[in-house]
């Protein structure tokens, strides 16, 4: 099985897929997008508020910068195409036996039913995390971390969600309220 936990970044995916993890147990991976594209080092990594080269554009990712102070993060090549790896190497691991909870930045409806089809036969989950925009902007702000409005500008994009199984707001239930909801929907 496959739970593809998505939604904009602040929107509390990573947490809910850490609890899920400790939750199900052994057997389980929890495949961090993050950590996947991290691979390609510094600049991936580097997209905070403190680095004075965050806007120049390069072939990793970088940020474009509004005049209204906010950001969005725009891949290079390299970026877009290991993302583009990531339902592969999914199924890879989902061959070898392992049940995996996806950190996901799956974003669009081509994306999405890219990722339903390729991994069919593993009973993929999609689960869309949502909070308001000003829970989403407050979170970001106070993670101190990220680039400001960039979550925002992801959150834009958006056009898959009334496709998944399961849509939850996260500013109306806590991370254990959110983990009940998907184990109770799968019924684990």
């Amino acid at each position: 099985m496959i739970i593809i936990i998505s939604g904009t970044s602040s929107s509390g995916k990573s947490t809910i897929c850490q609890e899920l993890q400790n939750k199900l147990g052994d057997g389980w991976i929890n495949f961090s997008t993050d950590g996947y594209l991290g691979m390609l080092g510094n600049k991936f990594f580097d997209l905070h508020p403190n680095n004075e080269e965050v806007c120049i554009p390069n072939d990793i990712c970088y940020a474009k910068k509004y005049s209204d102070g906010t950001y969005e993060i725009v891949p290079g090549k390299w970026c877009s195409k290991l993302y583009e790896t990531i339902p592969n190497i999914l199924r890879l691991i989902a061959t070898q036996g392992f049940n995996i909870i996806v950190d996901s930045f799956i974003t669009t409806t081509n994306e999405f039913s890219h990722y339903k089809a390729l991994l069919e036969k593993y009973d993929p989950f999609f689960v869309y995390l949502y909070a308001s925009e000003a829970v989403i902007a407050q979170r970001e702000e106070a993670r101190g971390d990220r680039l400001k409005g960039s979550a925002l500008h992801w959150l834009k994009q958006f056009d898959y969600q009334d496709q998944c199984d399961l849509i939850i707001n996260t500013e109306a239930i806590n991370t254990h309220e959110v983990c009940a909801s998907i184990l109770e929907k799968l019924n684990l």
